[in-house]
């Protein structure tokens, strides 16, 4: 799958300052609105993905995009899309387990923790700067020789002048 980083949109959402003590949940919501993972608002429950995944994860079992869609509370369909930013994003990959004879596919968590799930993400993130960077500086300089070369051709032709 190819990643469209253009996909991601940050969010700066804070956990509930109302709540004495924040549960799992809460701050689980927080993270996937703060990293739009949500492809639109809409009734899909990514936080509740996330804690499952997280579940699995520990236990090395991948996840069937059927067992996507029912955490998601989405079809099937539409759980594909629901999971594309965290494609995106290298928090999420799809996989071949052996077992036996078999392979089990599914998907599954790149990283056990979230602490390390984030630094997939700023790893995704930082590539996508620096790329973007040399982008600019390449721009840079063709606009500044684009700048001086109307002045340079002036000066040849006062020169032969």
């Amino acid at each position: 799958m190819k990643k469209k980083l253009s996909d991601i949109v940050l969010k700066n959402i804070y956990p509930p300052d109302y709540k004495k003590n924040l549960t799992v949940k809460d701050m689980a919501e927080v993270l996937v609105q703060r990293l739009g993972l949500k492809r639109k608002k809409g009734r899909a429950n990514h936080a509740k993905l996330l804690i499952e995944l997280l579940k699995f994860k520990k236990d090395n079992i991948p996840v069937t995009i059927e067992q996507i869609a029912g955490f998601l509370e989405v079809s099937q369909s539409q759980a594909y899309e629901e999971i594309r930013k965290w494609r995106t994003l290298g928090i999420l990959e799809h996989v071949k387990i052996p077992q036996g004879i078999n392979l089990i596919k599914g998907y599954m968590l790149t990283a056990s923790t979230i602490n390390r799930l984030m630094d997939k993400v700023e790893s995704s993130l930082n590539s996508f700067i620096r790329r973007t960077r040399r982008i600019a500086k390449d721009f840079d300089d063709a606009y500044q020789l684009e700048q001086i070369r109307p002045s340079i051709n002036k000066n040849i032709e006062e020169v032969k002048e």
